[in-house]
């Protein structure tokens, strides 16, 4: 892969952009808000424990083995071809359930855009399957042509994320401060009391709201100077991440009751309210069309990482060769670009149209429906990733020649991070499995959820199978 000819486009600020609207996705909010006072204890809790961890895991791994496909790489080295497989495959295939999900969220914030008029739209099965289509085969296109074009695209989408999460924040703190807050964050409160379970397995979702810092890792080789610039810009997109999750969430409660949230549209619904609390209109027209911005461009930024991991390891030929093929112009893996497009596409389809029984799956069951298993299929790399880091840092196989893990230039525990991240890990694969609040068909949920998790993990066995008796 080293006498492959990349385009270095990426500098800090790209590589800070990139990572941001990668890892921040302010719909976590108020999937998180559902639970009430309690969100704010656990968004502390996957900071500590997942969220610290996992940054120190990917700036220690990234500037010691800035690679093409980033965490199947570091677990090739690690533990071998097999398991580099396995963690390859999943990395990438999570992410074909992931483009849809992020994209119905772009659709509901979208029709806000749309005012009133075109209320109707965020129940309407034919627009959300128009709109995710469309655009996920822009994020080819785009794709195609490279990170020379594209960029563009997740540079300004991060103002999608940060305007927002900045508008919510200073109106949530002027509405305190004149007229109090909706939700009561007395330290009693702050722990999970009514439907413990429930509560609780929103975890995953706030740790998976955490995930994506390993995003640049992936395209290292269109990074300029990639050993520097890719720990300083997971370091500032981490930072930022922090503060408009934990101060988003808490102004999104200052604005309304848990019980009024709606989850794909909460966040434009609670910057229009404390808008107007302190006298100011307009602004959920304006957020709905900036969170869209967001999600679309995050939903590019991830299609481009994705890509990186299929196409190393076509190079490696533990896939087929034609995954490794660049595009003559653009140098591009043209070839998975396109078929991630295709296996995206179908999957969403059939998360929409697939039923159990009568009941068909509505929109926002097929939204959970892939959340979850993006979580569910995303977290098993991560297992890697930190058992990987001890491995790499303290293992027999660590690099010649590297000092030890530290921060604040202190020796870190590499078991103790690596612990802490893989337990947050583990305990948010099982919480996956209790299906979200409101669930109106839990068979269905569950069959979905199941069914399609055995299939992508079958499928990539039969791959690895086939691809083995060819060699």
């Amino acid at each position: 892969m080293h006498r492959i000819q990349f385009i270095k486009a990426l500098g800090l600020r790209d590589v800070a952009a990139m990572t941001l609207v990668g890892v921040v996705s302010l719909r976590w909010i108020p999937r998180a808000a559902r639970m009430g006072a309690p969100s704010v204890t656990l968004w502390l809790l996957a900071w500590v424990l997942f969220f610290v961890p996992l940054a120190v895991a990917v700036c220690a791994l990234s500037s010691r083995y800035p690679e093409q496909g980033g965490l199947y790489v570091w677990a090739r080295r690690a533990f071998g071809p097999a398991h580099g497989f396995l963690c390859g495959w999943c990395l990438w295939v999570n992410n074909l359930f992931w483009y849809p999900s992020l994209l119905l969220f772009a659709a509901a914030n979208a029709q806000l855009a749309f005012g009133e008029d075109f209320s109707w739209l965020a129940e309407s099965r034919a627009y959300a399957v128009a709109f995710v289509i469309v655009f996920l085969w822009l994020s080819v296109g785009l794709n195609i042509l490279g990170f020379t074009k594209s960029k563009w695209l997740q540079n300004i989408g991060s103002i999608g994320t940060w305007l927002p999460a900045a508008l919510l924040i200073a109106f949530g703190t002027i509405s305190l401060m004149r007229f109090g807050s909706a939700t009561s964050f007395a330290p009693g409160e702050l722990v999970p009391r009514n439907d413990i379970l429930s509560t609780i397995s929103l975890w995953s979702a706030i740790c998976f709201a955490f995930s994506g810092l390993e995003l640049t890792s992936l395209v290292s080789r269109e990074v300029r100077d990639p050993k520097r610039t890719l720990p300083r810009g997971i370091l500032i997109a981490g930072l930022a991440a922090t503060l408009i999750y934990v101060g988003g969430s808490v102004s999104v409660l200052v604005a309304v009751n848990a019980s009024e949230l709606q989850e794909r549209s909460g966040i434009a619904d609670a910057i229009h309210l404390l808008a107007g609390h302190i006298g100011l209109g307009g602004f959920g027209p304006l957020t709905g069309a900036l969170l869209a911005l967001g999600s679309i461009a995050m939903t590019n930024s991830w299609f481009a990482g994705a890509a990186r991991v299929p196409f190393a390891a076509g190079v490696d030929r533990v896939l087929p060769a034609a995954f490794a093929r660049m595009h003559p112009r653009y140098r591009t893996p043209h070839v998975v670009l396109i078929v991630q497009g295709i296996a995206s596409s179908l999957i969403f389809l059939t998360s929409v149209f697939f039923t159990i029984g009568s009941a068909q799956t509505t929109i926002q069951e097929a939204y959970d429906i892939m959340v979850n298993l993006t979580i569910l299929i995303y977290f098993l790399p991560y297992l890697y990733l930190f058992l990987a880091l001890v491995r790499l840092d303290a293992g027999p196989i660590r690099k010649e020649g590297q000092p030890p893990i530290r921060i604040l230039g202190f020796r870190a525990g590499t078991w103790l991070v690596a612990t802490a991240g893989g337990m947050a890990t583990a305990i948010s694969l099982g919480l996956v499995f209790v299906p979200p609040p409101g669930t109106e068909n839990v068979l269905n949920y569950e069959a979905n959820l199941i069914g399609q998790a055995l299939l992508v993990l079958g499928a990539g066995l039969a791959m690895r199978r086939v691809m083995s008796h060819e060699s």
